[in-house]
């Protein structure tokens, strides 16, 4: 069953950036469910803080590893002395330990020899945030995206059910026409027209609130697309069941690895066991080396000119004690990995539940379809007997309205169902880890 929705609103991409302008609804082609799910990802502000994060993350792994590359610097200083410290010589004369105006410039590099392996841990640390930002990015693209695909399906529902409340008015008010007209003529009493007016004004209640939901799935799908209030809109799309359902160990299985809160969790557990390792190397000693070209003056015992020189050294550093420093960093870090570990845990059984009941879900609705088709085809097969006998005098204007209604309810619970087996099948691609549209 394929729908093509164009009464309220239109969606164009244009409408995606704030602020531009939107093109000529002649010019405009309905978007797919594929194209809108494409053009909410593109330009999502909460996408564009993750992949941000995404970026942080990746900066902070360049810090982490230029630690292991040369540092170099060009240093610059002067120094002006009134104060010149000397020795008087006699009549040889007087000579100064200082000059006035002392300058010095040089390039100093320092390269870390050895850590013994405490930075290529806090390497693979900061390489793991970024890892984790990746599945976080991941994940609120899967959210966003089902989100999308929900508030979709939804506008297509209620303007169904729209539809069907529109015919449903114009055949009570065509009822409630000839109730009236043979009322005038004495074919028919006050109360048969009042009895029309109360399900003709509970028929324009109901698309009422049909309306209203519409209005609220339309806003949701504006919001999502960045588009500004009344902006037009055009959809086109179709409830395309699932042909079937996967099997449950398969999906589970599929869950437990694809899920991006599984991937995150998985992610904390890698990064509190290299923060343990990068806490247990920070006793380890530290070796640098560390060399300096430059130019000085002010320098026994010609002061006065500017003389070279290169300065080289090896600096070892040990830790002795850090307060506890470290082990704290160490309980902490246990602490981390215990609460990952268990975190895997508890998300492993969330995943598996997940699962059937997205399967549950999916095969009570394909379920609903069979019934669904059943109840519309017995109820267009009442609707023709009563129609014959409404011609042959044999029943009443209100069976005949009775049979009608229960008619278009028939066809509201099939759209209702196709719509809850198109979702049910989205849920257990959700719970599997697939990606929106997968």
């Amino acid at each position: 069953m394929k729908i093509v929705l164009s009464c309220s609103i239109l969606v164009f991409g244009a409408c995606l950036k704030a602020g531009d302008p939107a093109p000529s609804s002649s010019s405009a082609a309905p978007l797919t469910l594929a194209q809108t799910v494409d053009a909410v990802l593109a330009h999502y502000p909460s996408l564009d803080a993750a992949q941000a994060a995404v970026d942080a993350a990746r900066g902070r792994s360049l810090q982490s590893g230029a630690a292991r590359l040369p540092q170099i610097s060009v240093d610059g200083a002067y120094t002006y002395m009134s104060l010149r410290p000397y020795v008087s010589l006699g009549s040889a004369g007087t000579m100064y330990e200082t000059v006035t105006n002392n300058y010095n410039a040089g390039l100093r590099v320092s390269q870390l020899l050895t850590d013994f392996g405490r930075t290529d841990a806090l390497v693979a640390l900061a390489r793991t945030g970024e890892l984790s930002a990746r599945d976080a990015f991941e994940q609120a693209r899967h959210q966003l995206g089902y989100e999308t695909i929900q508030a979709f399906y939804g506008i297509l529902l209620w303007r169904e059910s729209v539809a069907v409340a529109d015919d449903e008015i114009k055949a009570l008010e065509e009822a409630l026409r000839i109730t009236e007209s043979k009322l005038a003529s004495g074919r028919a009493t006050r109360f048969d027209v009042l009895t029309t007016q109360v399900r003709l004004s509970n028929a324009r209640n109901a698309r009422a609130d049909r309306i209203a939901a519409l209005e609220k799935q339309e806003a949701l799908l504006r919001q999502l697309l960045g588009c500004e209030p009344g902006t037009p809109v055009l959809l086109a799309g179709e409830f395309a069941p699932p042909a079937g359902r996967p099997e449950l160990s398969a999906a589970i299985a599929e869950g437990l690895q694809n899920r991006p809160e599984m991937r995150l969790a998985h992610d904390a557990e890698t990064a509190a066991g290299l923060k343990l390792d990068a806490a247990d190397r920070e006793n380890r000693p530290v070796v640098t080396a560390q060399a300096v070209a430059g130019v000085e003056n002010g320098m026994l015992p010609e002061m006065y000119a500017n003389k070279g020189y290169v300065t080289a050294g090896l600096n070892v550093s040990v830790p002795v004690f850090t307060g506890r420093r470290i082990a704290g960093e160490r309980v902490e870090a246990r602490g981390e990995q215990r609460s990952a570990r268990d975190r895997v845990s508890e998300l492993a059984r969330v995943i598996t539940a997940d699962v059937e009941d997205a399967l549950t879900d999916l095969k009570n609705a394909q379920a609903h379809i069979a019934s669904a088709d059943t109840l519309v085809a017995q109820s267009q097969e009442a609707l023709s007997l009563a129609t014959l006998r409404y011609t042959n005098g044999v029943i009443t204007n209100f069976e005949l309205l009775d049979a009608q209604s229960n008619a278009r309810a028939a066809e509201l619970v099939r759209l209702q169902a196709r719509y809850d087996c198109v979702l049910a099948g989205q849920a257990v691609a959700r719970a599997a880890g697939r990606g929106p549209l997968q």
